[in-house]
């Protein structure tokens, strides 16, 4: 009975020897930024501006700031141009994407990116300030801060650095998500946007 204890212990060596070099594994593969189809919202049917809403295709995305180009030796990043193309197809699928002459421009600034430096269940939470305003002017018409957090588990992916992308992509996603139901529910009456839509303007900023 006293031969119990020493065998086990090599053994509880070697499982987390071989815990740590799964991890270290899926840290040591390149990284690989955030996609656009992933991070594009799937419209769903209470998400869709009715045909007399007034916003209705008029809105236009303008700056988005705050994002990363990604280096395949880091961490996995959000780029400015991921997120903005991202942002204009989901707008776009909820009918509320109007061209470069739309009488409200919207901007994004990706504020943080909260990322775990490792792990096997992984959470990101991104939080971006959301500018509305008429086109053309200076004073906003909405200004929103959403935070949103997405855990990517370890079933998903095996290597650390495609869930970390996984998370960035279902954070900024559910970010995305989260402002266009706000921008419909602003339309309705009583709301920011309830009135009629300013005209729209040949100038675009």
């Amino acid at each position: 009975m006293s031969r119990r204890p020493v065998l086990r212990l090599p053994f509880l060596r070697f499982t987390h020897v071989l815990v740590g070099c799964f991890a270290l594994a899926g840290l040591a593969a390149c990284s690989s930024g955030a996609n656009v189809g992933a991070m594009t919202v799937s419209v769903a049917p209470d998400q869709i501006v009715a045909d007399n809403s007034p916003i209705r295709k008029a809105i236009a995305v303008g700056t988005v700031t705050g994002g990363q180009e990604n280096n395949p030796m880091l961490a996995s990043k959000v780029s400015n141009g991921n997120f903005k193309t991202a942002l204009e197809n989901s707008l776009a699928l909820s009918v509320l994407k109007g061209d470069a002459g739309a009488p409200y421009m919207l901007d994004a600034k990706l504020v943080t990116l909260e990322q775990p430096l490792m792990g096997f269940d992984m959470t990101v939470t991104s939080t971006v300030e959301y500018t509305l305003l008429t086109t053309g002017k200076s004073d906003p018409v909405m200004h929103e801060t959403v935070v949103a957090p997405y855990t990517a588990k370890i079933g998903e992916a095996f290597l650390g650095v495609e869930r970390l992308r996984l998370a960035n992509e279902g954070s900024i996603r559910e970010n995305i998500k989260e402002i266009v139901a706000r921008l419909i529910k602003a339309s309705q009456p009583g709301g920011a946007l309830a009135g009629p839509a300013p005209a729209k303007t040949a100038m675009a900023r």
